[in-house]
This record gives structure tokens, sequence and C-alpha cells, in this order.
């Protein structure tokens, strides 16, 4: 099966790339073919809407996301690892999902939306031990899911974790991680 997994983090090494990386560890362990697109190597410019995509489904901005919509448009998974900033997505993780738009059209107005697919992981780290420290970040991927063909399935969250590399201090972590690489793989097969 194919896995996308999208690094979210502007951080190169971050605590969310890390726990990406062992998540990722528990999809190898159950076959999965993962592409793997970093959000600060690519060029995406944010949404101008223009509504250019409105009478065909298809974005009018030629750029990175380009690759990043053939991949997600072909992945039976994705995996979206993001740290959060001021209770939300990063700058550049929130323009990606902003030029999902052309999806929407598609769904919605076009009625030409993916059939069911598989899962949509959010895998999230944050500073604060903050209870809604993820509402924001878990309205937005229930939104996009569908777009997608995607179901939401059961996040993964750390909160209280800040300093570069703090994820690998926190006992057991990478075995959850892993655990939930493989529940994904298992997702949508029974």
């Amino acid at each position: 099966m194919k896995v996308l997994a999208v690094e979210g983090s502007p951080r190169r090494g971050g605590n969310s790339s890390i726990l990406l990386d062992w998540v990722l560890d528990g999809i190898e362990g159950g076959g999965g073919q993962i592409t793997r697109l970093s959000v600060r190597d690519l060029d995406i410019a944010p949404c101008k809407g223009c509504d250019g995509c409105l009478a065909t489904g298809l974005c009018v901005i030629r750029d990175d996301m380009d690759l990043v919509m053939e991949h997600i448009l072909d992945c039976h998974h994705l995996v979206v690892a993001t740290p959060i900033y001021f209770y939300h997505l990063p700058a550049p993780l929130k323009a990606l999902i902003d030029r999902l738009q052309p999806l929407w059209v598609r769904k919605v107005l076009l009625r030409r939306g993916p059939a069911q697919k598989g899962g949509l992981l959010p895998v999230g780290v944050g500073a604060t031990g903050g209870g809604r420290l993820f509402d924001g970040i878990l309205l937005t991927f229930n939104c996009v899911a569908p777009l997608l063909g995607l179901e939401l399935v059961d996040p993964m969250f750390v909160r209280g974790v800040d300093a570069m590399g703090a994820v690998e201090n926190v006992r057991g972590l990478r075995e959850i991680a892993r655990r939930k690489g493989a529940e994904l793989m298992a997702f949508g097969r029974g």
C-alpha cells in the first residue's frame, strides 16, 4: 500500500520529524511503500482565492503543489506530522492544506470526489499541556479527510514537548509511534 508522509515542520530534525520517523518504521514493518515530502523543501504558494479552480477542479497555480497533489491522489494512506504553533499548523503546512481547495471543488461542486481509500493519521507535537492544544488541527483534518477519500483515524498527539529532540526522552513513545504506524497499515483491511 502506498503511504504519503507529509512532514510539516519548518525545522529539520525537530520533534515532529522524529515522531514521524518512528511512525514510518511501523508502516514500513507493515509493508507500506512510503513517499515522504517535507513542506519546508517545497515551493508552495498560498491560495490566491482567485476561484480559478471552480470550473475544472484544477488549481491555476503551477508549483510544487502539483507534485503533492499527484502523491495525495495516488496514496492509500496519508500521515501528516506537525508541530503546533499557537494551537494550529505552521504556515507552510497550512498553505498546502489551503491549496487542496480544488479537491473540495471536485467533490462538492463537480461531484467527482475520490473513492474511499484509507486513513489519514495526524501526528502532532506541542510544547504546552493545554487540553485544547490539538483542537484546531483536528477541525482542519476532519474537513480535509473526506475530500481526499480518507477517514480520519485516531491521531497521535504529544503534549508538553518543546526542546529539540525532547520526544526521545519520553518513555515508551517510540514503541507507541511504531504501533500507530502498524495500525494504520491494518486500517481498512477488514
